[in-house]
This record gives C-alpha cells, sequence and structure tokens, in this order.
C-alpha cells in the first residue's frame, strides 16, 4: 500500500487469479464436451465414404486372394449388400475378412455401374473393369475396379 495525497491507494498486481483460470477452465471444458457430443450426431456423408473404401479394400483383397490360391472368385452384389463366393465347383477357402456377405447400413445403396452381378475375379486378368455407384442422399461416391485395383472417390455434384 502507498499513500497519495492522504489516501492509501493499494498496488495493483498484474495477472491472472486462481478464480479466474479456473473460470476459463470451465468454459473450455464444456465447449469441449459440448463439441465431443455433437461430433457424431451429423453423419456428414462419412457412412457413404466408409463404405466406398471399405468395398474398395475387399476388393483389393480378393485380387490379391485370386492371384495367390490362382482360383477364381465372384462379388455377387445387390442395392443392399454384397459378399464374395467361389463359382460352383471350385473349393471354398475364401478369406476370412470376405467369407461374409457384407450388409449396407441403413440408407446407403450400391448400384453396379455398367457391371452385373456376380463379378467374375479371374486369376488370369480376363475380366472387364468394373465400376460401382454408392448413395446415400445426396452423397454420392464411385469405386472403380481393374482387376487388380480398387479406387474410391466421390462423384461431383455436377456429375451425379
Amino acid at each position: 500500500m502507498t499513500s497519495v495525497g492522504g489516501q492509501t491507494v493499494r498496488a495493483r498486481r498484474e495477472g491472472m487469479t486462481l478464480v479466474e483460470i479456473l473460470v476459463v477452465l470451465a468454459i473450455v471444458g464444456v465447449m469441449a464436451g459440448v463439441v465431443t457430443l455433437g461430433v457424431g450426431l451429423s453423419d456428414r456423408g462419412m457412412g457413404v465414404e466408409s463404405e466406398a473404401n471399405r468395398l474398395a479394400d475387399r476388393l483389393r483383397l480378393a485380387a490379391d486372394d485370386v492371384l495367390v490360391t490362382r482360383q477364381p472368385l465372384a462379388l455377387a452384389f445387390d442395392g443392399e449388400g454384397y459378399g464374395f463366393v467361389r463359382p460352383e465347383g471350385q473349393p471354398a477357402g475364401v478369406v476370412d475378412a470376405l467369407a461374409e456377405r457384407h450388409a449396407l447400413p441403413a440408407g446407403v445403396s450400391l448400384i453396379g455401374l455398367d457391371t452385373v452381378s456376380p463379378l467374375m475375379i479371374d486369376p488370369d486378368g480376363g475380366q472387364p473393369v468394373a465400376a460401382f455407384g454408392l448413395a446415400k442422399g445426396d452423397r454420392r461416391w464411385r469405386v472403380e475396379f481393374d482387376g487388380l485395383n480398387a479406387v474410391a472417390r466421390p462423384v461431383a455434384d455436377e456429375a451425379a
């Protein structure tokens, strides 16, 4: 304390008090909680994007399986899902990740773009290039498969 003109004046300290710091931390914590809880509320197209990437990954895995086993494999698909199967008369032995039919989540649909089901994946590479479309609402993705590699990419709104 100092005395100026007969009055005592308290010296003002620089910085923040502990209470001010705690209030700021509480506000930041509440905001972080709101953001964390709100992340999963809107889909933002992730359902169709993740399904397109999953299909591309499984097509690559199926192509690898065909190259290793030298046995053809077929992709049987419809609007609600897809699965990999061996043609009749061939031994089973599909890679575990491909063995069961994959059902698409609600709202996501799959179509073959100039591709009919079942699509044969041949070890000699005799199959044509295939393309698939996945859609959910106004979100569209395209998966292209050349027999060895599959690529998923979004479809621009103009081309949809």
